[in-house]
């Protein structure tokens, strides 16, 4: 059996294919193992993430409470509540001060 989704990839317009069961079920399991590989790169990439506490990014970006303030409101850097704590995203940091040297 040729791959089906290599078959729907390289198909110039609409197709009509017979397909056993056999074949459909090891297309959706291969769809699953995928959807599972591409799932758990995310959670991982996302227990990757840092956070920073208020008192860094103020230093960091050299910045008041008022401007952090100001700033999530309008969504340029939005905070993150974890428990009973504001936390700052590295990431959004990273990205905010390289906007600042691009300018």
């Amino acid at each position: 059996m040729k791959d089906l989704l290599s078959i729907l990839r390289e198909a110039p317009g609409s197709i009509r294919l017979e397909v056993s069961g056999e074949d459909l079920l090891a297309f959706s399991s291969n769809l699953i193992n995928r959807a599972k590989e591409e799932l758990a790169t995310q959670i991982a990439e996302a227990r990757k993430v840092r956070f920073l506490t208020k008192e860094q990014v103020k230093e960091l970006c050299g910045v008041c409470d008022a401007t952090l303030w100001h700033w999530n409101r309008k969504g340029y850097l939005k905070a993150v509540k974890i428990g009973n704590k504001i936390r700052y995203r590295t990431s959004d940091i990273q990205r905010i001060l390289g906007e600042r040297e691009s300018k």
